[in-house]
């Protein structure tokens, strides 16, 4: 996962591993998080940032080696500085849209909760829980991740696409795992809010698809829809090769 940062993001990533290693120096961290994000020094990740936005992915083994912590390519635990990065890109799309939570479009109106029949303080308190679990659970951030590696090699195409809605591709985003054990490191499931989440990030044109829905349509190709189950344009069949065109290069990457 690709993400533009900025001087300001510095606090954020170094709070976020100061509470997820704080056993670790403080600048054994910062120094480790120049080199997963592909820096020589901190000196010269700050220097860069002060330059101007810069995009970077994380390296999780190398952050890991730098402060001698044991790392196994199958083990979602060692994922510090991916986390740190994507809960930046999260955060960002979640502060422009303020009723976003791993449901979807969300409030405290929503009919098809089932929560109309409770006092609006209390849906009110219902969603603020659920908004902060979206923006602080490391287990958002590791949906978030997956969900825009799955859209990141989706084409856009001019109109929305009604044939297919956030919920039915949330799904498409899990069976890369699932159906074709890519992407280990980040599990096996994806939110209908995250699938959303990431569609904005990459600057699909999201829709909702009614006002009492918690899904949405996007400018997405049925094409690459269905190149992405392994299907192409001759075949109905499952073909676990296609996938791995379309998502080998980024597995290696996420790893």
């Amino acid at each position: 996962m690709r993400v533009t940062l900025n001087i300001d993001n510095l606090p954020s990533i170094k709070a976020y591993l100061h509470r997820s290693l704080p056993d670790h120096k403080p600048s054994r961290r910062v120094e480790a998080t120049a080199r997963g994000l592909g820096f020589t020094t901190y000196s010269g990740l700050r220097d860069a940032l002060s330059a101007g936005a810069v995009t970077v992915s994380a390296d999780n083994r190398r952050f890991c080696a730098e402060l001698g912590i044991p790392f196994e390519i199958d083990e979602r635990f060692n994922r510090f500085l991916s986390r740190a990065i994507a809960r930046i890109e999260l955060h960002r799309v979640l502060d422009a849209h303020h009723l976003l939570t791993q449901r979807g479009f969300d409030s405290a109106w929503m009919r098809v909760s089932g929560e109309m029949d409770k006092p609006l303080s209390e849906r009110v308190t219902m969603l603020e829980e659920r908004r902060k679990e979206a923006y602080e659970d490391d287990w958002s951030f590791d949906q978030f991740e997956l969900a825009w590696i799955y859209l990141s090699r989706q084409q856009m195409i001019k109109s929305l696409n009604r044939r297919t809605g956030s919920y039915g591709l949330k799904h498409r985003a899990e069976n890369l795992m699932r159906e074709f054990g890519h992407f280990r490191p980040l599990g096996n499931y994806v939110s209908n809010g995250m699938l959303i989440a990431a569609a904005y990030s990459l600057g699909f044109e999201v829709r909702p698809i009614a006002p009492d829905n918690y899904n949405a349509y996007f400018n997405i190709s049925m094409v690459t829809v269905n190149r992405s189950r392994g299907r192409d344009v001759r075949s109905t069949n499952e073909n676990p090769r296609l996938v791995a065109a379309v998502y080998g290069d980024l597995d290696r990457e996420a790893a």
